[in-house]
């Protein structure tokens, strides 16, 4: 048979933890790594297309 679980949550525990999340300092942190990410996408690319002007010109 299978038992059933219950849990009792404390919502003002839980409200006190959200409270306590500081969501600038993440959200900081997502933008930094998104802002990371497009400076080395941005920098592939330009190596993108001077491999290609260079395969281009040279063939």
């Amino acid at each position: 048979m299978e038992e059933e679980t219950t849990f009792q949550v404390d919502t003002e525990q839980v409200e006190q933890a959200i409270e306590q999340f500081d969501f600038d300092d993440y959200l900081l942190a997502q933008l930094d790594t998104l802002y990371e990410r497009s400076q080395a996408l941005q920098v592939q690319y330009q190596v993108y297309l001077i491999n290609s002007e260079d395969i281009l010109t040279n063939a």
